[in-house]
């Protein structure tokens, strides 16, 4: 599998040596870093990586280049990776080319040459984890919906060749397994005489010389043979069978979701398996009256184990779990990690920063009157409305609750305070349409900026959190600027 790819791209050789040999430095052979000394050498090297399916998270692009300026190079780039962050690196860039590349391509930062290396590197690395960060939550969503939808088949009333043939092409859909083949085999069960083979493949007696063609056809030499057995209750069901390159078992996200999809076939199997007793059972219930009660009794048994299977895949799901799952904005954990990682960035470069604070006014009133789903449907267009009123540069998150914040890098503070009006009058002006309920609300918000004297986010966050308690207090719906530090 190739590594992730850093693309940097100047019309100066020596900028470029100097790029790659701090970035090899620091990230010792995790990417391989690619160079480009035009725009148009960039957008071809970009064509090759993407038929590859090599990712590339990060391009490094100076601004003043011949031919072709790098932020209209980093739109074009942009179309084609729409996942990949950007640096732009330069000396003579203007206001305006930072602002056309923020928003048109997404700008991640700008960093003015000559750069202070542990500054560029710093940023580097911030942008890594948050393109890594994305995917991880894309990646994440993805297994969810699988698990998900594998859990729903259990009660579609469909025969289990079907069930599981849905559910392993689930699986094989994901594009973590397009280099993969698979097959659910299943031992004989002499109670309900189930017994069967899904695949990808043709038929369980030639699965490892199936296995062999298709890897002489692919022309790999690392793939493997992997099994995952189906238990229920200790009792083997059948086996999982996957051929994948070598390095597949070394992924623990993959094992993890393997196994749980292990799981979740098993409440497949045994349903299907208690369905087809009980059938047979109600065939013959005429005479068969005595042993009612007991049969009774071992059908709810076994409907409570199900419903444990059923639990225990639903509580596995949180492990993919990262983000906030109502919003989709960032959690506290991780927007605190950023906020952070930015605070110290801000002070490096002497650049403006700016936090927000929102609270939504009588929201328990909400739930009150409205019951919690209204107030679970309120959160979520708040959210909406701050994604949209913010900038792609800018950190939204949920505290928890009501409670949300926003950390806006290069805006001072009268830019926030244009920021936060606008989005208090836009909520404040939304009426939500409720299962035809009418719901409005309002919110209190307090701002202010980042001071070199603040040491972390946690003494930002504590300012701004007064400021909010004071637009509280002053009557709410209002937006509140901080008293600054001494």
């Amino acid at each position: 599998m190739s590594k992730p790819v850093i693309l940097c791209v100047d019309d100066e050789k020596i900028v470029l040596d100097s790029l790659k040999t701090q970035l090899q430095h620091r990230f010792k052979g995790s990417y391989d870093i690619e160079l480009a000394e035009s725009g148009q050498e960039a957008l071809e090297i970009c064509d090759e990586l993407l038929n590859d399916g090599t990712d590339v998270p990060l391009v490094i692009v100076d601004y003043v280049m011949p031919e072709m300026y790098g932020d209209e190079l980093l739109v074009k780039i942009k179309e084609k990776l729409p996942k990949c962050l950007s640096i732009m690196l330069t000396g003579q860039a203007t206001a305006e080319a930072v602002g056309s590349a923020v928003n048109k391509a997404g700008l991640f930062r700008y960093i003015a040459k000559p750069w202070h290396e542990d500054d560029f590197l710093l940023t580097v690395q911030t942008a890594l984890e948050s393109f890594f960060h994305q995917q991880k939550i894309a990646r994440q969503q993805r297994y969810n919906n699988l698990l998900s939808n594998v859990i729903a088949l259990t009660l579609q009333p469909i025969e289990l060749k079907q069930q599981l043939e849905r559910a392993l092409n689930n699986v094989m859909n994901l594009p973590e397994f397009k280099r993969c083949s698979g097959a659910i085999y299943l031992l004989e069960d002499k109670t309900t005489q189930l017994a069967l083979c899904v695949k990808t493949l043709r038929n369980q007696h030639t699965f490892s010389q199936t296995l062999a063609s298709e890897q002489h056809e692919r022309s790999q030499s690392d793939t493997g043979h992997t099994e995952f057995p189906i238990y229920y209750q200790d009792r083997l069901l059948g086996t999982l069978a996957l051929a994948a390159p070598t390095d597949f078992n070394t992924n623990e996200e993959l094992m993890e979701l393997l196994y749980s999809f292990g799981d979740a076939l098993a409440g497949i199997i045994s349903l299907k398996q208690y369905q087809y007793q009980l059938e047979q059972h109600n065939a013959n219930l005429e005479t068969m009256v005595d042993k009612r009660t007991h049969d009774l009794k071992q059908a709810l048994k076994k409907q409570s184990d199900l419903n444990d299977i059923l639990l225990d895949a639903n509580s596995k799901l949180d492990y993919f779990a990262s983000m906030d799952g109502l919003t989709t904005l960032y959690n506290r954990r991780f927007f605190m990690k950023l906020a952070n990682a930015e605070l110290e960035r801000s002070k490096r470069y002497s650049l403006p920063s700016s936090f927000i604070m929102l609270d939504l006014d009588h929201f328990k009133n909400i739930n009150d009157q409205y019951g919690h789903l209204a107030g679970d449907y309120v959160l979520e267009q708040v959210a909406i409305i701050l994604k949209s009123e913010c900038r792609e540069v800018d950190l939204v998150g949920r505290l928890g609750g009501e409670e949300f914040a926003i950390l806006s890098p290069q805006s001072n503070l009268s830019q926030a305070q244009q920021l936060a009006e606008r989005i208090r009058t836009i909520i404040n002006n939304t009426q939500l349409d409720y299962k035809g309920n009418v719901i409005k609300t309002t919110a209190s918000i307090g701002i202010t900026e980042v001071k070199d004297s603040d040491t972390g986010i946690d003494t930002v966050m504590s300012r701004a959190d007064c400021a909010l308690y004071q637009s509280k207090d002053t009557g709410r719906n209002l937006v509140t600027v901080a008293t600054p530090p001494n």
